[in-house]
């Protein structure tokens, strides 16, 4: 029987093409809308497992990345355990400080014996670092199980005036900080929330946040050298002395970098004043490690002549006083810098380079480091 719609005859040559048509259309949309499904399903799939590997991420540079997060403090904590695990009959003896302890003791060169007894000297130089930073570092290193024997701590008459606030001091380098380091700077911090919010940013994002620390590791050479000097973890050596990038320096070279090194401490040691956040920091520190049974010294770095001539009598007169404090009522010795280096020891008047940093170490160590070791090593 024949069907029409609207008046026309409906064949079977006409019904079939029509009828597979509509197959093949209900077909076409299923896969459609099956493909959709799966797209969608996949990109669900996907944000997942970007936030997943993400979040792993993060955590990870929180506790066992800490060369991803600070490279300067984390390649010499690895470094530090490397050395503990080779030499675990050896107190620990640790050396603090900023760049120019970096630049200065060399370990090495201070040749003491490897032998059950003997001190295990290590540097733990940041560049940069004030005197709070200096009992941050110790705080992560306890916190972080390293428990030294001794410290002997760099006095850097540039850094001694520093404001009550810490804010300024941390505010670019948030994303090298702990959870458990900004609670720990917290009381001394006018805004903590601020630091707090800076660090949750780099933990929510820690690809870009830690992209330098990847491209510095597995491509240095890729970095201009003023984003190097921040990852400078492939100079370290086993023993944490980053020694000078340049064994020495050319005149016009080093009467540049001196030049700029006189326009940013130039006026701050021609007036030296060391404030009160300065001497709690110290005291701190001292409290610190006496309540950990650590032993404290403090040592000064030489300095070429010329940045010698911009202390003023009245600023010589405040370090006096200051060493004073730190030796009679703090009770820890002082290691006072030598003043026979030459100007040509130097890349800029106190970064010291290779050669004499070597010199230096071994004179350090004699003079100084085995009687107190003697002492306080039994």
């Amino acid at each position: 029987m024949n069907q029409s719609t609207g008046g026309a005859p409906l064949t079977h040559s006409r019904l079939f093409p029509r009828l597979r048509k509509a197959v093949i259309m209900s077909v076409a949309n299923g896969r459609g809308a099956s493909t959709r499904g799966r797209a969608r399903r996949s990109l669900a799939w996907g944000a997942i497992a970007f936030v997943l590997v993400t979040a792993i991420f993060s955590a990870a540079v929180e506790t066992v990345l800490p060369q991803v997060r600070d490279p300067e403090y984390g390649s010499r904590l690895v470094r530090l355990r490397a050395q503990q695990r080779a030499h675990p009959n050896r107190p620990l003896v640790l050396a603090l400080g900023t760049s120019r302890t970096q630049n200065a003791i060399d370990a090495v060169a201070m040749e003491f014996p490897d032998e059950p007894g003997a001190p295990l000297v290590f540097n733990f130089g940041q560049s940069g670092i004030r005197p709070l930073h200096l009992r941050l570092i110790l705080w992560r290193l306890h916190d972080a199980g390293v428990r030294p024997d001794a410290v002997f701590v760099e006095v850097f008459p540039g850094f001694l005036e520093v404001p009550a606030s810490a804010d300024s001091h941390f505010r670019d380098s948030s994303a090298q900080l702990t959870d458990g380091d900004v609670r720990w700077l917290t009381p001394y911090l006018d805004d903590p929330a601020a630091l707090r919010r800076r660090w949750a940013v780099a933990r929510l994002d820690p690809w870009s946040t830690y992209r330098g620390a990847h491209v510095a590791r597995f491509a240095p050479e890729a970095l201009p050298w003023s984003l190097r000097v921040g990852h400078l973890s492939y100079m370290t050596d086993q023993c944490g002395f980053s020694g000078y990038p340049s064994g020495k320096a050319t005149d016009e070279l080093r009467e540049r970098k001196r030049a700029k090194m006189h326009r940013t401490y130039g006026n701050p040691l021609g007036a030296l004043r060391v404030s009160a956040a300065t001497e709690e920091a110290y005291r701190g520190l001292v409290a610190d490690c006496r309540e950990r049974g650590v032993r404290v010294a403090f040592f000064f770095t030489p300095e070429s002549p010329v940045f010698q001539s911009w202390y003023s009598p009245e600023s010589r007169a405040a370090l006096t006083a200051f060493t004073r404090m730190l030796s009679e009522e703090l009770g820890c010795p002082v290691f006072g810098a030598p003043t026979n280096y030459a100007e040509d020891d130097f890349a800029d008047g106190h970064h010291i380079l290779r050669p004499a940093a070597s010199r230096f170490s071994r004179e350090l160590a004699d003079r100084h480091l085995r009687p107190w070791f003697a002492e306080v090593l039994k």
